[in-house]
């Protein structure tokens, strides 16, 4: 029986160690080593508790949104207060451009090279080798890798729309208890218009068609790691005021 050990696992958001056992092409064991202590709880601890919004978003850098919508919303239950409608707007406004973004990135930059055989120069190599592992016809390859390049361009975009209404990006300053900080302005609004449209273009014309093709042609790993396909939410982008109903 052979132990592989990959570590440290590549192309995640964090430090991670895995070992599997392998006999005769079938894995009989594995573990999986979550390798680093962040400690944000301790960092917290004592604090003014408006703080949190800050602090949290330093998590991620890819979604620090998801923190501070998080620490601004329990802020919100803890001050009793509510906010205003543009308020509500507007966080929903940032952290939708953000999960535009990290889905791009989840698919092109983080997920796609399993599956899409890049240029052979780096930082594309190296890479795993072997005879069943990129399967997809060399058209479709070629277009997978220009839009790999593309989506660069796209998350851009994207991170854009959200320093637009939450001041910057990464680690946005626009959220506080009771809505956010940026006021609304037509100037405002026409810019993060005009680059959703652009997003909304390449994900109907790019991005989806090259994740449906992916999907086909990998269809077996869909069952592979099946678990009961139960995914716990508390309700994201409220469309109302009360927030009583969620868009997820």
């Amino acid at each position: 029986m052979a132990r592989i050990s990959i570590d440290p696992v590549t192309r995640i958001e964090g430090h991670l160690k895995i070992e599997v056992d392998v006999k005769g092409r079938k894995v009989k064991n594995s573990w999986s080593h979550g390798l680093l202590f962040r400690g944000f709880e301790l960092i917290l601890k004592g604090r003014d508790p408006r703080d949190a919004v800050q602090i949290t978003q330093r998590i991620c850098g890819v979604c620090p949104t998801a923190h501070g919508t998080a620490s601004s919303r329990a802020l919100d239950a803890a001050f009793g207060v509510k906010p205003p409608t543009n308020g509500r707007i507007i966080r929903n406004l940032i952290l939708g451009a953000n999960y535009i973004q990290s889905h791009i990135l989840h698919f092109y930059h983080l997920a796609a090279l399993d599956y899409v055989k890049g240029p052979g120069v780096s930082p594309f190599i190296p890479r795993y080798e072997g005879p069943d592992i990129y399967r997809l016809p060399p058209a479709v390859n070629q277009k997978a890798v220009e839009g790999y390049l593309k989506a660069l361009e796209m998350r851009r975009k994207a991170q854009e729309m959200l320093a637009i209404f939450g001041g910057r990006m990464p680690h946005v300053q626009g959220f506080i208890p009771g809505g956010a900080t940026e006021p609304v302005t037509p100037d405002k609004i026409v810019n993060y218009y005009w680059r959703l449209q652009e997003l909304k273009e390449f994900i109907e014309k790019v991005y989806l068609p090259t994740v449906y093709v992916v999907g086909k042609v990998y269809s077996e790993l869909f069952e592979v790691g099946r678990g009961h396909r139960n995914v716990l939410s508390y309700g994201v982008f409220p469309l109302d005021d009360e927030e009583k109903d969620f868009l997820l």
